[in-house]
């Protein structure tokens, strides 16, 4: 299932990149905000186009470059860190069919994209991270790109209907 999914994407990827006349797109998952005046963030809530993509949803500073052509690419967060539980690599169902790359530094992922970025769509969170990669302000969570992601999104996958179904059973089972 999540290969067809895989294939569904990229495929509305393709389609979005021509429509807007860009090379690929980045999307972040995201990033940890202290609250003010402390040194505890708020909960991470991973972006939903990062999402879409890969079963990652509890780390922050993770990057996927998709091109509607070639496998994806994710920059995967994994610091070396004392304090911290980190997660591990994943070793999954899905990470056949997604190119998975430690990233152990979170400002580390601008050395490690393509240099050419000006015709790069990012779709995240965090404008000024974009534009501190080299990404063109008209790039960042264009607008018609945008739009036509969240369009598409509301047509599930076999994938995505099979996780629906997963997360019911375990609802039922909460409410009992």
């Amino acid at each position: 299932l999540y290969k067809n999914h895989i294939a569904t994407l990229q495929e509305r990827t393709r389609d979005a990149l021509a429509r807007f006349k860009l090379d690929a797109l980045l999307i972040h998952s995201g990033e940890l905000f202290n609250v003010f005046l402390d040194d505890h963030p708020y909960p991470f809530k991973v972006n939903p186009q990062f999402k879409a993509w890969v079963p990652v949803t509890q780390v922050p500073n993770c990057w996927l470059l998709v091109d509607g052509v070639n496998k994806p690419k994710l920059w995967f967060y994994l610091p070396v860190d004392y304090w911290h539980n980190v997660e591990p690599l994943p070793t999954s169902f899905w990470t056949e069919d997604v190119e998975v790359i430690a990233l152990p530094k979170a400002d580390g992922i601008g050395s490690l994209l393509p240099a050419a970025r000006g015709n790069i769509g990012y779709i995240g969170p965090v404008p000024e991270r974009a534009l501190q990669l080299g990404i063109e302000a008209s790039n960042i969570n264009p607008k018609g790109v945008i739009d036509y992601l969240h369009y598409y999104r509301s047509f599930k996958t076999e994938y995505e209907l099979a996780c629906m179904r997963e997360a019911q059973k375990m609802a039922v089972n909460g409410h009992r």
